[in-house]
């Protein structure tokens, strides 16, 4: 049986949360079966960035940057109606330049709630998010449209697809509204559907889609702007192994480029990329660290 995931933790693992157990046991996303089986060896997993020796070939030694990239302090968010639900309790994220942070737990965690407070559509009710260290709430409506517009990018888990625009055009979209050429737009947008094996697909609309067609069309939208940091909301839910590869790898190509990639997923296939896991649980991050460390804690007894 692989034991790839669980072999490297120790008692002094960076493990955060006395509910990783429980967690193993009732999780639907990430059972003893589906990580010991369905993960990936650690021989396949892409180097980190973070790892590398200033001997790697085209490498230099990393550049320590002592500010996060995003950071999230003590967030918590609640819906109100007539039953209140808490959906994300007081939970702290740093992310950094090479990051490949996973966000993993049950449906109904708060994953997505977790994302979109990151992203700025929804206000922590507490705490407080930042961007290279300014407060969210520190900034204009300008201010905010501009990261977004290039240097955050967000996959959502709808896509986001415009029905009226072709792929080709849903992705050179957020190019054009910066005031890209459209020569160059169509040029960055083509080779990224390229890259995610698009190509014959680019005057589709999104009906004429599937919905892992979908998917990749809005994965190519958001590194076309190519972002500093990408927040990515089930990435890879609606495709097959090869082209969850694909989409894996182009997203990598972020963290290359000394950016960082969050992503919310169901998936064991993202770990080869991983350098850290944050498991949710009930709005509250029950676990925290490397692929190894995490599954090996969520597979113990």
């Amino acid at each position: 049986m692989p034991t790839a995931w669980s072999t490297s933790a120790t008692a002094g693992s960076a493990i955060r949360g006395s509910r990783s157990r429980r967690w193993a046991q009732t999780a639907r996303c990430g059972s003893l079966r589906t990580w010991r089986w369905a993960s990936p060896t650690q021989s396949s997993r892409p180097t980190s960035p973070r790892t590398r020796s200033s001997s790697d070939a085209g490498w230099s030694v990393a550049v320590s940057d002592p500010r996060p990239l995003l950071e999230a302090l003590g967030v918590s968010r609640t819906y109100p109606g007539t039953v209140e639900v808490v959906a994300v309790r007081h939970a702290s994220l740093e992310l950094r330049s090479r990051d490949f942070t996973l966000l993993m737990g049950p449906s109904g965690s708060g994953k997505t709630s977790f994302l979109g407070m990151l992203a700025g559509f929804d206000p922590p009710d507490e705490g407080e998010v930042r961007w290279r260290d300014t407060p969210f709430d520190r900034l204009t409506r300008d201010e905010l449209l501009a990261v977004r517009r290039t240097e955050m990018s967000v996959i959502f888990q709808s896509y986001g697809l415009l029905p009226s625009l072709t792929a080709v055009e849903n992705v050179e979209l957020p190019l054009r509204i910066a005031g890209t050429p459209l020569d160059e737009a169509r040029t960055r947008a083509t080779g990224w559907l390229d890259r995610l094996d698009l190509g014959h697909r680019l005057n589709h609309r999104t009906f004429e889609l599937s919905g892992g067609q979908q998917q990749r069309v809005a994965v190519a939208r958001a590194l076309v702007v190519e972002p500093a940091v990408i927040l990515a909301d089930e990435p890879i839910a609606e495709v097959d192994s090869e082209n969850a590869d694909l989409i894996l790898s182009a997203l990598w190509e972020v963290v290359v480029r000394d950016g960082a990639v969050l992503a919310a997923t169901h998936n064991p296939e993202a770990l080869r990329y991983a350098s850290r896991v944050i498991l949710f649980r009930d709005g509250v991050i029950d676990a925290e660290g490397s692929p190894d460390e995490v599954t090996a804690q969520i597979t113990t007894d």
